[in-house]
């Protein structure tokens, strides 16, 4: 399992399509990836969510980090 740690966002991320990525690659629901994009950017705070595979994870946080979300992985 590999976890992706979302620790910040930079000027001009865009809320929408990462709340989307969430929601459609991690599996979330859609009520569940907007909590975390909230609690990201309105309260700072350091997001960790588990993904089983770790091609699929790198995936998102490649993706993450073109909409401007600072990550890491985590194994």
């Amino acid at each position: 399992m590999t976890k992706i740690i979302f620790e910040g966002w930079e000027v001009g991320m865009r809320k929408i399509p990462f709340t989307k990525l969430l929601n459609q690659k991690a599996g979330l629901s859609l009520l569940e990836a907007k909590k975390i994009k909230d609690r990201l950017v309105d309260n700072n705070e350091i997001i960790e969510i588990e993904i089983k595979e770790e091609l699929l994870a790198k995936e998102i946080l490649e993706e993450a980090l073109k909409l401007k979300v600072k990550g890491r992985l985590s194994y």
